[in-house]
């Protein structure tokens, strides 16, 4: 089988989580994977050349990708969420004529923003991939072939917290992802300045650039900003004593993936959550993690884990379990494989 795999870029999450680590596995059961990537990756750009020019570079890159990819024989053609954050798909069109079969994948609520563009593509494509629940329920309105591949991680990389060395005199709970959802972690504000009057922690965040967090009303915390870097990605994370994904319960929310969390319960960190789409269904409240919806919930939940590594440790252990027998690659290589060839099987 050979697979043509259309990303959004090396670096973008839904690429790393959704295809990216699934290749080793993949190619090691005996599938030809060939990627191309966006470049620029599709939400940067150049800031020399400015948006509309990295914008043009993006689609002539595309154009470039259609050419190649002609002269090649593939049984599948996958996309990875749609090939521009814009409304036209022309190129998703032509490149659907390149194979005998395509795929879409997706892991976010990209109808929201663009539905004429997602019910021509998901009525046209032989399969649909969606990453949890509610995705799959929406798309099962446009298309009869939907299947549910949760985001995942590759758990044998995620190094597990070693509590076996003396707990943090000042612990860190800790927030990783992109500037844009930064203005999340207002929802947790107020109760990380009533637990500051309390206890001596440190907030850690991590995201490409410390700008955002001039907004966020920290006074009385002790604010870090580390910037996220593909290869330190492990080991910043590990730092975490506490990991947490504020959200707001909005419609695009509803529809994301829990990525944070994933990587929270893969490095066997506790977690708090808003109990927000998926974040509810990964979460067994109490057991391998916290959902905090109130700002009393949320500062119960940060207090008891402050105050006890005791239960840092059974929450954080827990959750480690959880994606191991849920959320890993590694597993859920064969779900993919089993989706690929399903597909060449239809008639």
């Amino acid at each position: 089988m050979r697979v043509l795999f259309l990303i959004s870029g090396k670096n973008v999450p839904s690429s790393r989580f959704r295809v990216l680590n699934y290749l080793p596995f993949l190619r090691q059961a005996g599938i030809e994977c060939t990627v191309l990537a966006s470049y620029p990756e599709k939400y940067e750009h150049i800031r020399w050349l400015g948006y509309r020019l990295s914008y043009l570079l993006k689609r002539f890159t595309r154009y470039l990708h259609y050419f190649y990819a002609r002269l090649k024989r593939f049984d599948i053609v996958f996309i990875e969420r749609e090939l521009f954050d814009h409304k036209i798909y022309n190129l998703e069109l032509l490149f659907m004529g390149l194979a005998n079969k395509t795929v879409l994948d997706i892991d976010d609520g990209i109808f929201l923003r663009y539905p004429e563009k997602f019910r021509v593509l998901a009525e046209k494509v032989d399969m649909l991939i969606v990453g949890n629940q509610n995705l799959f329920d929406e798309a099962k309105k446009f298309s009869n072939q939907v299947r549910l591949l949760p985001t995942s991680v590759i758990a044998s990389k995620y190094p597990v917290k070693d509590y076996s060395q003396p707990p943090s005199e000042k612990p860190v709970i800790g927030w990783t992802g992109l500037d844009t959802n930064i203005p999340n972690l207002k929802l947790v504000v107020p109760a990380l300045q009533r637990l500051a009057e309390q206890f001596e922690f440190v907030l850690c965040i991590i995201s490409a650039t410390p700008d955002p967090i001039a907004e966020l009303a920290l006074d009385g915390n002790d604010v870090r900003h580390v910037v996220w870097r593909p290869e330190t990605e492990y080991q910043d994370l590990s730092a975490f004593d506490i990991g947490i994904m504020p959200l707001e319960d909005d419609e695009w929310s509803r529809f994301k993936c829990g990525l944070k969390l994933l990587q929270y319960m893969a490095l066997g960190i506790p977690a708090v959550a808003s109990p927000v789409g998926v974040n509810a269904d990964m979460i067994d409240q109490g057991v391998n993690g916290f959902c905090a919806k109130t700002e009393e919930e949320w500062y119960e939940s940060l207090r008891l884990l402050l105050d006890s590594p005791e239960q840092r440790k059974l929450l954080g252990l827990r959750g480690r379990k959880t994606v191991e027998e849920q959320f890993d690659v590694e597993k859920n290589s064969l779900v993919l494989k089993q989706y690929l060839e399903g597909t060449l099987d239809q008639a």
